[in-house]
């Protein structure tokens, strides 16, 4: 089962080779990590919009980050 694109995000910021990862290669790391192809999609386009809409679906308040 994938994860969550919201799990990815939280974990990035408490995880430093996760995200230092990311910051080399942001659409590697995702795929990596396990993320669904459409959630990939959005980091690979960097469709910030939609990506704050999944957490508004969760009802969650996400910190905004710009790595």
């Amino acid at each position: 089962m994938a994860k969550s694109l919201a799990d990815f995000l939280e974990e990035l910021d408490s995880n430093a080779e996760l995200k230092e990862a990311y910051l080399k290669n942001p659409v590697a790391t995702a795929e990596k990590y396990g993320l669904a192809n459409d959630d990939v999609a959005l980091i690979k386009n960097k469709d910030w919009d939609a990506v704050q809409k999944q957490f508004e679906n969760l009802g969650s308040d996400p910190k905004v980050h710009s790595y």
